[in-house]
């Protein structure tokens, strides 16, 4: 998908595989060693070890030794990685809101500052007012043109804003 010129494209060619946002789930809650996120998740060696990497690859993630005989590595958010917090809250508030089931979510997310539990929300980072599919338009960015993955949508965009 790299070569669609598009951001969430972009995106899912780091994070979007099959069982990534479940790591990265787990590292923000402070697992970093690999057997802890095997055991966790419950999912094949192999598997964690490949989506690992594509996060390392990515500046997702990076390693530091813990131990030296043998040499085993623990997995630790980068910059980079801390910056998908936002997405990872989003996807949890969608499905607490429409998936949770009648007992309700299966975590949830208390902020440290008030003390209270809160969902992640979207705003204008210049006014603050809410955001939704009913109150903005997508234009065309200044890298954006016609290409594999956008040949129609661009059409949609509204011209480029200076």
């Amino acid at each position: 998908m790299s070569d669609i010129v598009c951001s969430i494209a972009r995106t899912l060619d780091a994070i979007g595989e099959r069982w990534t946002p479940l790591i990265l789930r787990d590292l923000f809650v402070g697992l970093t060693r690999f057997e802890d996120l095997r055991r966790d998740l419950g999912i094949a060696s192999n598997v964690l070890a490949a989506r690992l990497e594509t996060l390392r690859a990515h500046g997702i993630v990076e390693t530091r030794a813990y131990q030296s005989n043998p040499v085993r590595h623990e997995y630790l958010l980068t910059d980079r990685g801390r910056d998908l917090y936002p997405v990872l809250t989003m996807l949890i508030a969608w499905g607490d809101t429409w998936l949770a089931g009648p007992e309700g979510p299966p975590a949830v997310v208390v902020h440290d500052e008030c003390g209270k539990a809160t969902a992640g929300v979207v705003v204008c980072r210049e006014c603050g007012a809410p955001m939704s599919a009913d109150n903005v338009r997508f234009h065309q960015g200044p890298g954006g043109h016609r290409g594999p993955g956008t040949m129609l949508v661009g059409d949609r965009m509204a011209p480029t804003v200076s």
